[in-house]
């Protein structure tokens, strides 16, 4: 937000304030999954268990794994061994960063195409206590799947037009604010 204004101005600020939700919603599902695992061990004390937590945690815990995976690429820190990649050229690490980017949105978006027949196959399938269908539990898979691809298409144009493999521009940003790292300097 510049100037204090809620205006958003740039592509860099449509960036990071998807970045910014995106951040809350995951720390939301966690606080919700920790009240839910909190609530089930303290009816279970009582000896009154209460149904709902584990589906509820299960779904949740999905959708927050599925967040994560994006982050994770978003901020290229995905386990991976990379000895012999930085051993290279930079113009060959770049080249090998590309075309395991276009496999990677190939695959992924050969999971994304085949994820909506599961989602209808489960439409009709309940979470018992829930009530809802578990089409909501593969629904995460849209989600990952899209903001991963968009997300890896945007490493790749970074790739060609920098010569970079993560945004550094986007990330710096959401790394300064989140978690002020200007304190621990």
């Amino acid at each position: 937000m510049k100037n204090g204004k809620n205006a958003i101005k740039t592509p860099a600020d449509v960036v990071h304030a998807a970045e910014k939700l995106e951040q809350l919603v995951a720390v939301i599902l966690f606080n919700v999954i920790l009240f839910s695992l909190f609530w089930q061990a303290l009816t279970r004390k009582i000896g009154s268990p209460a149904s709902w937590t584990d589906e509820t945690c299960r779904l949740l815990f999905v959708w927050l794994g599925a967040l994560g995976c994006h982050l994770a690429q978003k901020e290229n820190i995905h386990v991976r061994i990379d000895a012999i990649l930085l051993a290279l050229p930079k113009k060959v690490q770049l080249i090998i960063e590309a075309a395991i980017d276009v496999v990677m949105i190939f695959l992924l978006s050969l999971i994304f195409y085949h994820t909506f027949s599961i989602v209808q196959r489960k439409a009709f399938t309940p979470l018992v206590t829930l009530g809802i269908g578990e089409s909501w539990l593969y629904g995460a898979m849209f989600l990952w799947t899209a903001l991963t691809i968009i997300e890896m298409i945007a490493q790749l144009v970074n790739i060609v037009k920098n010569g970079e493999v993560v945004r550094a521009w986007v990330a710096e940003d959401a790394r300064n604010d989140f978690y002020d790292i200007k304190e621990w300097e």
